[in-house]
């Protein structure tokens, strides 16, 4: 085996304080090359650069409707790898000014979104940047007025991302600077 696959580690299962699910995702807005990425320990503890405050665009879902599934998608006669990054969100409400975003954001074709999974233990990932590399775009999607009263009224959006690596987890220390700080929007 080459030296590169070789195993380091193995895996052991932890408490069970995970939950699935999604509780927002932010989508970056601008010229992604004007950031600096800074890694650590096999996780993104800044993310820097010309503009980044105001570029980012929380998306707040509804409890248990949303998902980021990662599918590695690998062939043995060619030795390839790559991992198809998907985000599923929905959104309740047609109404003109959500169709508009839905608009702009089908039309943009490498979007970087971070996923706020829900989980909450100390040690779980709770951030993941999707389509970091070759980012994700809006291919397809529904918008219903649903049947009965409790039907969804809304849109269902998979946003989907094919890159070299799996998601990178987002260390808490970033927050301050991006997410939790003056550079996010609604």
């Amino acid at each position: 085996m080459p030296a590169g696959c070789n195993i380091t580690e193995g895996f052991q299962l932890g408490c069970r304080d995970n939950t699935g699910g999604l509780k927002a995702i932010y989508i970056y807005s601008g010229s992604f090359e004007d950031l600096t990425i800074t890694e650590a320990n096999n996780a993104i503890t800044s993310i820097s650069g010309s503009a980044p405050a105001g570029n980012w665009f929380r998306y707040d879902v509804p409890r248990q409707t949303s998902d980021f599934t990662e599918t590695i998608n690998g062939s043995t006669e060619n030795q390839t790898v790559f991992y198809e990054q998907t985000v599923n969100v929905t959104f309740a409400k047609m109404q003109s000014s959500l169709r508009n975003q839905v608009k702009i954001l089908a039309q943009n074709p490498e979007l970087r979104i971070i996923v706020e999974t829900n989980n909450s233990g100390e040690n779980n990932d709770k951030f993941f940047l999707v389509g970091r590399t070759r980012g994700a775009s809006l291919d397809t999607g529904t918008g219903t007025t649903g049947t009965a009263f409790g039907d969804l009224n809304g849109y269902t959006l998979p946003f989907v991302g094919q890159e070299p690596n799996p998601a990178d987890a987002i260390s808490g220390s970033i927050l301050a600077n991006v997410l939790d700080g003056p550079g996010i929007s609604y």
